[in-house]
């Protein structure tokens, strides 16, 4: 008497198939649990949650600023004009980039700069912070023939 035969759906390829696919769809859910735990979507430096934390990282530029500051929030436009483009390409050039956060708001802690190379008066020094990250930074003078430059103390100007 003959056996009959059948046909099993789960043939060895396709079992071999579901099994990698399976582990495919495991490790990227996996890595963009851990991407989004890391906060890495966002560059920038991270952990710097308090008043004494915000002072080191300035600090840490060879800046003196008085610990007195202004607190204010600032909405990164979406679409940037040139002053934003011109901006976020200082940014750029020290690691951040204002794109990674557009239509997010922002803290922007502003202190007083106290050793500044040119010598002038009034000089502040901007931190712009996310989710106790520090996303952007700039010293700046006010005045009218003024000057911006990144974190970064310039050589003697």
């Amino acid at each position: 008497m003959e056996k009959p035969t059948t046909k099993h759906w789960l043939t060895r390829g396709r079992a071999i198939f579901l099994v990698l696919s399976c582990g495919i769809i495991v490790c990227f859910a996996i890595a963009a649990v851990s991407i989004i735990r890391a906060g890495s979507v966002i560059p920038g430096y991270s952990d710097v949650r308090t008043d004494e934390d915000r002072l080191n990282f300035i600090r840490s530029f060879g800046w003196e600023v008085d610990e007195n500051y202004t607190q204010s929030q600032v909405t990164i436009p979406n679409e940037f004009d040139q002053v934003y483009e011109n901006y976020n390409q200082l940014q750029i050039e020290q690691g951040f980039d204002l794109r990674q956060i557009a239509g997010r708001v922002v803290d922007l802690y502003t202190y007083n700069v106290l050793n500044h190379p040119s010598g002038e008066d009034g000089v502040v020094l901007n931190l712009l912070m996310y989710k106790d990250k520090v996303v952007g930074g700039d010293v700046m003078s006010p005045r009218l023939d003024g000057f911006m430059h990144s974190l970064e103390i310039p050589p003697e100007m």
